[in-house]
């Protein structure tokens, strides 16, 4: 989960004073000063006459209760005739600007990163009929009870049901900020458990889950360690050595992680130790969409995360593991990591990486690495996916992969 502490500072205070001088403000002269010239319209570029009009910072997240009341975080305009309005006196910042008609069924948003200066800025403001968005959140349960879905810098928050089941009857399209959070006791903080970019109107019909990819029909997590170990098994070269156990996770992080100390026995420097779990056969894996873990170490150091084939194969390769993977920089504070295919590393044999195309259709085990000399924790490991990956029945089959060149 991640912390987020939120300031405002004088440009804020600065727009609710102009809230509170304004009220709710209609023009039409696109020549004032300091001032954003707003134009609302249809796709087709069909004015959009009385929109309501409302400013609020970038950083505003709905339902966060050290924001105070709404009122005083936006700014309300109403468009002319030929849908034009002019913000005037407005501070250099960064605003998301809505435009709606609710009667009309008609919403749509822009985003500026505004400096004052002596001429006025022109922002075109689309609107179109707004979009049903629904989808799931993969918290524990304790924290769903509490949590709300929010989009940045709009005034859209729902709740979400046991199962973390989230619906927004009525969203702008375009590209928004989908954020889970919880507040805090303390009113300057809230916890942020994940958020995504989401194209709103592109794919209304696709399932949305809270993770690194807009659109993921299928979630599950793959290993939270609260019940043991399991069949994760630690493993070290010839000249180290790792212990391996199931502690507390620590450092503002609830529940168990996995906790594993490399030891380097000699100088030599490609020493390697890692938890692994084997599948039990070849996964296909080759719809992936995505792999999230939480990772924390004693001192910075890098860890890397493997996908592994088993191959028995003589001809093929000289191994009898081939793997794919990526390396993160790891720090002392809990910090998310997100293995996605097509950034894993490119093959080039080093350590066995023989590229994602060589493993994808069978994959029978994982494997987290660490740096020596290190302590490593690993939590929460989730599996993001178009396709089916269920480690409990793979399928029991052998590819073939192509020789080295």
């Amino acid at each position: 989960m991640i912390k987020r502490a939120w300031t405002y500072g004088l440009a804020t205070l600065a727009l609710c004073n102009v809230a509170c001088d304004s009220g709710r403000t209609a023009g039409s002269s696109m020549e004032t000063e300091n001032s954003i010239a707003v134009l609302t319209q249809l796709a087709d570029g069909t004015p959009a006459a009385r929109m309501d009009v409302i400013v609020r910072p970038e950083s505003y997240l709905s339902g966060a209760t050290e924001l105070g009341s709404d009122s005083l975080y936006q700014l309300h305009f109403e468009t002319d005739e030929q849908g034009r309005v002019v913000l005037s006196d407005v501070p250099s910042g960064s605003y998301v600007i809505e435009a709606r008609n609710d009667s009309l069924n008609l919403k749509g948003f822009a985003k500026i990163a505004y400096v004052e200066s002596d001429s006025t800025t022109p922002l075109t403001v689309e609107v179109s009929e707004p979009t049903k968005v629904s989808g799931r959140v993969g918290l524990p349960q304790l924290v769903r009870r509490s949590a709300t879905v929010s989009v940045q810098g709009l005034d859209y928050q729902v709740p979400m049901d046991s199962t973390g089941y989230f619906e927004f009857e009525s969203l702008p399209n375009g590209n928004v900020e989908i954020v889970a959070f919880v507040n805090e006791t303390d009113a300057d903080s809230v916890t942020e458990y994940g958020r995504i970019e989401a194209d709103v109107g592109a794919q209304s019909d696709a399932g949305l889950y809270l993770g690194d990819s807009a659109y993921v029909k299928n979630y599950f997590v793959f290993d939270d360690f609260e019940n043991g170990a399991g069949v994760w098994e630690a493993t070290a070269s010839l000249n180290a050595e790792v212990r391996f156990n199931i502690e507390s996770a620590g450092l503002g992080r609830e529940g168990k992680a996995a906790h594993f100390i490399c030891k380097r026995d000699s100088a030599a420097q490609w020493d390697w130790a890692l938890i692994g779990r084997e599948l039990g056969g070849y996964v296909n894996m080759s719809n992936l969409d995505s792999i999230r873990f939480w990772v924390r170490v004693s001192a910075p150091s890098r860890v890397s995360f493997s996908f592994d084939r088993f191959v028995n194969d003589d001809s093929v390769t000289s191994s009898d593991n081939i793997k794919s993977w990526r390396h993160f920089d790891a720090d002392t504070v809990w910090t998310q990591f997100t293995v996605i295919p097509a950034e894993l590393d490119t093959a080039d044999s080093n350590g066995g990486n023989y590229g994602w195309e060589a493993v994808k259709d069978s994959v029978t085990k994982i494997g987290i690495f660490g740096a020596m000399d290190t302590e490593v924790w690993v939590d929460d490991i989730e599996v993001f996916g178009y396709g089916i990956f269920d480690p409990y029945a793979p399928v029991v089959k052998k590819s073939v992969v192509r020789k080295e060149e």
